[in-house]
């Protein structure tokens, strides 16, 4: 592993989360050793277990989702769905040999383009230990 590695964290996020009239970057986001990308989701009940792993095969050094807590959740099962989800996909990441710190959920509301930058700094601490992502030099 380098010194100078930068973990790709991919966020999902609801877009419930987010602080009313919050907006986050389109495309990725250099920060301070790691970058970011953000995906909007209609709500996170919309990721499957299939979804997360995919995201992981095609070379993400981390994936966080990030839902509305459960009470605020438009679907009311939703966050509650991801989470069970997540969790799911982490065992099948630890089955296969892969660390499931890779993947991770928060359940955060009215949240500001910086305070996601810092979720996703948390992630990318987290994997930093971990190195690239395997799968980035199989493809």
């Amino acid at each position: 592993m380098s010194d100078v590695f930068e973990p790709e964290v991919l966020l999902l996020y609801c877009g419930r989360a987010l602080a009313d009239g919050g907006s986050l970057p389109e495309g990725t986001k250099k920060a301070s050793g790691f970058k970011a990308r953000f995906v909007m989701m209609p709500c996170s009940s919309e990721i499957e277990t299939r979804h997360l792993i995919k995201l992981i095969e095609q070379g993400a050094d981390a994936v966080e989702v990030v839902a509305c807590p459960g009470r605020e959740c438009r679907f009311t099962v939703g966050s509650s769905r991801a989470e069970h989800r997540v969790g799911h996909a982490r065992a099948i990441l630890e089955e296969v040999g892969m660390s499931g710190e890779r993947l991770g959920m928060v359940r955060r509301d009215g949240l500001s383009a910086g305070e996601i930058m810092s979720i996703a700094r948390e992630r990318a601490d987290l994997v930093r230990p971990l190195g690239e992502n395997p799968m980035r030099a199989a493809r």
